[in-house]
């Protein structure tokens, strides 16, 4: 693991951020990396747009007249707001389903508005307010296409989860039957990639999309076309998935994972980014997301005026005095070690 960013207080670094990050195109090839990029870890939510990849590519969506909202809202960790829930009953009602079918546990809502609107009419979360429901939605659908009895559709054994398990494998460049599998959040499996496998997943899902000759390029191009469609079904209001996709004009798919695992698909050589924190903390995500693209040449001026408040994240203390920031330091060849003193307006931070 390298240092990725460090957080400062009065201009002494308190804190550091080590991880690793992989950036392929789809042929393979590393294009920039920083920390071992062999080291296996989960691959927990930016799974998603993956996952979902059967359910397109067997017909299941079409069948099902799954919109690109409800695409979308498939590979989302949505912040439970009104509108994610509406979308995620929509489709459950048109598979003549209830929300307790949904198998994804109880979440109270990230989006602070919908949780403080539970608190003060005395409500509690439903399914529907798990950030995983859209995707929970997709596999009960898929399961309904295929014919398959839906009880257990969140377990490894059933037959939709191995279609799942198979596409990861492809994508990803490994035999199914050589990822271990374990249980995310959400109680669905989740899979252990090298971080350099899950950003080859990422930049074959990109260059499918763009080649029409591929099996996969409708699957992809959907998905591809689905997130920058409605990046608010992905995340939601202030959330930085949505924020990145609305603001960069098509050029990338954006998805964060639990634990602080991050990555993206580029249009541009179709390349594939997976980045992990390696303490689970996703408060260094972003920063070093930004300056990972600023790094690739991805983003323009334009773009960055609008994304900057998430590069060099500002902290403030309980009386809303700025006191520090979260800087990703990857890009320089010195370690910052704990206690040091940090120029801020250093242009090379």
């Amino acid at each position: 693991m390298e240092q990725l960013a460090i957080v400062t207080r009065n201009r002494y670094v308190e804190s550091t951020h080590q991880g690793c990050i992989c950036v392929v195109d789809s042929e393979g090839n590393v294009i920039y990396k920083k920390g071992d990029i062999n080291t296996r870890f989960f691959f927990r939510s930016a799974a998603k747009p993956i996952q979902i990849i059967p359910f397109i590519q067997s017909g299941g969506a079409k069948a099902m007249n799954y919109t690109p909202k409800e695409i979308a809202i498939g590979c989302a960790s949505h912040s439970g707001e009104p509108t994610h829930q509406k979308t995620v009953l929509n489709v459950l009602k048109r598979l003549n389903l209830d929300v307790k079918d949904l198998r994804c546990g109880v979440k109270r809502p990230y989006n602070e508005d919908e949780n403080n609107r539970l608190i003060s009419h005395g409500e509690k979360p439903s399914p529907l307010h798990s950030g995983c429901s859209g995707k929970h939605a997709a596999m009960l659908a898929y399961s309904k296409y295929l014919g398959y009895d839906i009880s257990g559709y969140n377990k490894i054994s059933h037959p939709v989860q191995q279609e799942i398990l198979k596409t990861i494998g492809f994508f990803a460049g490994k035999e199914p039957d050589r990822i271990p599998v374990g249980v995310d959040g959400c109680g669905l499996p989740i899979f252990i990639l090298p971080v350099y496998n899950m950003a080859l997943s990422y930049a074959r899902l990109t260059k499918y999309s763009q080649d029409s000759d591929s099996t996969y390029h409708e699957a992809c191009r959907t998905i591809f076309k689905a997130m920058n469609a409605h990046p608010d079904m992905v995340a939601g209001t202030g959330e930085f998935c949505t924020e990145l996709m609305q603001h960069t004009n098509g050029k990338l798919i954006a998805k964060i994972g639990a634990e602080a695992v991050y990555c993206l698909g580029i249009k541009e050589k179709s390349l594939g980014v997976c980045i992990k924190i390696a303490d689970g903390s996703e408060r260094a995500v972003y920063p070093v997301i930004i300056q990972l693209l600023l790094e690739l040449d991805v983003i323009d001026k334009n773009e960055y005026e609008k994304l900057k408040h998430w590069h060099m994240t500002k902290l403030v203390n309980g009386l809303d005095e700025h006191i520090g920031y979260i800087i990703p330091v990857f890009q320089k060849d010195e370690i910052l070690s704990l206690g040091s003193r940090v120029d801020i307006n250093n242009k090379d931070l």
